[in-house]
């Protein structure tokens, strides 16, 4: 069973033997024989300063249990610890109550003095305006020789100094016990250690209680205190009530502070690279990671809760996205989130930056300096440039913006997709939404299918689990996951494709072209995703073994439209076939020539049984065929297929017409003008001028056989096959050439079929 990871606390460690690899220890042991060695006949005030989450109750706990050791070893030679916790006692009334109530307690039943003080205060206590509170802090106003704790002592007990200072006063009988017990502690050999421990924690108003009832009636003899806090809040918490005095005021209470040593970062990143192994263990160790530790991990990482925080975040996130989204990315972006939160809530914030969508699709550097710049101002100038590396490291694609011109981002936006890191659209909405974004292919179904790429049937089934779906944003999922596995045999570090997948693409080959989707203007449409994916299987495999690979799927594949969309497609590359490409041939002439032995037979088989006609499109079948048999058997299938057949008459138009993008009804318009080997123009017009006087068409077909007629009137005029008013955007029928696309990275160009 797969082992779980284990969300860590915060509680600190007590047995420095076994946890000791932050170099507290050492520091502890140190601490411990000082104390065993101190007589303070008058008492003393230790303080260990140290930042939230640093581990200053660890060190303390170290230091009891030296001290326990020592107390076990040195019977005759002890010091008696008395835990002293503020943070649990609500009022500053109640600390210095409970103070003298835990003192009492640890003192034993022996000194009776001391117990006879105890059962006067509790008597006093009985009062209902909390006598011992208030004469304690009369006390200390009384006895504090500084003179400055009186202004603490004014708000802290305003009750005692106005209406109960002369009733403690006639009181002698408390300060006479107090006195008695001063001199039996100075005579009694024993000594006592008291910690209080996070006084950091506690509101101002008890932290300058605690302060005051040390400095005055806790200062007794022979108790070492040993006091815990972040010097900054203690100093922020006694400035407020007196004007500036706190490092001042501090300095006369604490005699001796000591620093909390600090962990070494190494210490500290072995700690959490084992918390955090179950995530990274498996990811590459290579310079892009050495970026994130080096601008990330080890600015982040500083303490002990520091580890806790950034471990837990992941333990928590991973199982709600694992393999969904990139491992690093996943630990980056949360400590991100964590300790850069400016720049966290700016990449939460400017999605359609990141990904050029928006208004950012069309717009110029300066609108996206600007919004770069608004990024930088957020974060301070110490680490800066550190946060733009690693904001340069996870979304390559703008790093210009973060790093100028000359960033070094070595990654591209085939890997980052790849791998589905934050800087891909699905793994940026994985992590945003805590889940697998359900606009894209999960990273678990590209997986599979890539662990089952031998096997035509399992392909096959994957591949139309996705036909007919797209997802909220009307984008189509099966056009999704052909550019997933499209990337997936890019360089660098390109699969090596199997030959039950391209089995696989050949038997739905047909149903994706034959898919009526524009795809939009910026995104690839399904058949042209499938055409590139095959095209990218073959480079992979080399001329040589790509023709082997062709030939074998062209004998199972039953569908003459897609062998002839993949035949005209490599005539192209060997310029058989007019075409502006200067992709290189993935195939030999030879094997060109074989293969179109093997479509031939399909097609005069199909043209033979009459169920040629069944094909989505026209236009590849009639042109491989008039190339293998010569324009005589295609043009009489043409002409009367046109003539009898409305339907047939609107395929064979669609490799003639280009149409719109962007308006609400598709405008279409003829091309140019048709190959007079297989289209006749008096066939064509005649045709069509058949088919548009029935009532029967679809409007898409109406409109397609109307461009037609309209392009033959035109020529037949002597003019252009286009009309004068066709100023949009086009796009080319399916089955048209694929030359003028560029294999980019599936984005930011127009289709062109």
């Amino acid at each position: 069973m797969k082992k779980r990871p284990v969300l860590g606390d915060d509680l600190p460690k007590l047995n420095p033997w076994l946890h000791g690899r932050l170099n507290y220890a050492p520091f502890a042991a140190r601490i411990s024989k000082i104390i065993t060695s101190l007589a303070a006949p008058n008492g003393y005030v230790m303080g260990i300063h140290g930042q939230w989450g640093t581990g200053k109750s660890t060190a303390i706990n170290f230091i009891l249990s030296y001290l326990n050791k020592h107390n076990a070893e040195h019977e005759d030679y002890q010091v008696i610890h008395i835990d002293f916790r503020p943070w649990i006692v609500s009022g500053h009334q109640d600390l210095i109550t409970a103070f003298f109530k835990i003192l009492s307690e640890r003192l034993g039943p022996k000194d009776s003095k001391w117990v006879r003080f105890k059962r006067r205060t509790l008597q006093f206590m009985h009062g209902t305006t909390d006598n011992l509170v208030d004469a304690a802090a009369t006390v200390a106003l009384t006895i504090d020789p500084t003179g400055t704790a009186s202004g603490f002592g004014a708000n802290v007990a305003k009750k005692s100094v106005n209406a109960l200072l002369e009733r403690f006063l006639e009181d002698p009988s408390l300060q006479t016990a107090y006195e008695s017990l001063k001199d039996q502690l100075g005579r009694s050999g024993k000594r006592f250690l008291v910690t209080i421990d996070d006084i950091d924690r506690l509101e101002d108003d008890d932290v300058r209680a605690i302060m005051q009832m040390v400095k005055s009636i806790g200062q007794l003899p022979n108790v070492i205190y040993l006091l815990s806090y972040d010097r900054d809040i203690v100093w922020s918490a006694l400035d407020k009530e007196v004007n500036r005095i706190g490092p001042r005021f501090t300095e006369k209470i604490v005699q001796q502070e000591i620093e909390l040593p600090r962990p070494s970062r190494n210490a500290l990143l072995a700690i959490l690279d084992e918390e955090i192994s179950f995530l990274t263990a498996d990811t590459p160790n290579d310079t892009r990671w050495h970026y994130l530790v080096r601008d990330g991990i080890t600015r982040w990482i500083r303490s002990p809760r520091d580890i806790v925080r950034l471990s837990n975040a992941v333990k928590f996130s991973w199982p709600a996205m694992e393999n969904e989204i990139d491992a690093q990315d996943l630990l980056a972006m949360e400590g991100i989130r964590l300790f850069d939160p400016a720049a966290f809530s700016w990449i939460r914030d400017n999605r359609d930056f990141l990904f050029t969508e928006g208004r950012f699709v069309m717009s110029n550097d300066d609108v996206k300096i600007e919004v770069a710049n608004s990024l930088k101002d957020r974060i301070p100038d110490g680490y800066r440039s550190q946060v733009m590396r690693i904001l340069t490291i996870l979304f390559p694609q703008a790093g210009k913006w973060f790093e100028g011109k000359d960033h070094y981002g070595e990654e591209s936006f085939v890997e980052v997709t790849r791998r589905r890191g934050i800087g891909s659209a699905a793994g940026y909405d994985t992590y945003f939404g805590l889940h697998p974004s359900s606009d894209a292919i999960p990273k678990a179904a590209i997986n599979d299918l890539m662990s089952k790429l031998d096997s035509a049937d399992d392909c096959e089934l994957i591949i139309r689990a996705y036909l007919g779906r797209t997802n909220s944003r009307s984008e189509l999922m099966v056009a999704k996951l052909l550019d997933e596995l499209r990337l997936r045999f890019r360089h660098p570090n390109a699969a090596m494709p199997q030959q039950g997948l391209l089995d696989a693409l050949f038997r739905v080959g047909e149903e994706i072209i034959s898919i009526d989707n524009d795809g939009g203007m910026f995104e690839l449409s399904p058949r042209a995703q499938l055409m590139f994916l095959v095209r990218n299987m073959l480079d992979q495999w080399g001329t040589e073994e790509a023709g082997k690979r062709l030939v074998e799927t062209f004998n199972k594949t039953d569908s003459v439209m897609f062998l002839a969309e993949q035949f005209v497609d490599r005539g192209r590359e060997l310029q058989i076939f007019k075409s502006d490409s200067t992709e290189p041939s993935t195939i030999d002439p030879e094997v060109f020539a074989e293969l179109g032995e093997i479509l031939l037979k399909k097609i005069e088989q199909r043209a033979a049984e009459a169920s040629l006609d069944n094909a989505a499109f026209y236009y590849s079948i009639v042109r491989a065929w008039a190339y293998l048999a010569g324009a005589d058997q295609p043009k009489q299938w043409l002409t009367k297929g046109m003539l009898e057949s409305a339907d047939f008459m609107a395929k064979a138009a669609r490799g003639l017409v280009s149409y719109s993008i962007g308006t609400p009804v598709r405008e279409y318009s003829m091309r140019d003008n048709p190959d007079p080997d297989v289209f006749e123009l008096d066939v064509l017009l005649k045709a069509g001028q058949k088919h548009l006087a029935q009532s029967a068409l679809s409007d898409d077909k109406r409109n397609i056989i109307t461009a037609v007629v309209r392009g033959v009137e035109r020529l037949k005029k002597g003019k252009s096959s286009a009309t004068e008013d066709s100023q949009h955007i086009e796009q080319e029928q399916p089955s048209a050439p694929l030359s003028r696309l560029t294999d980019t990275f599936g984005r930011h160009f127009l289709e062109s079929l």
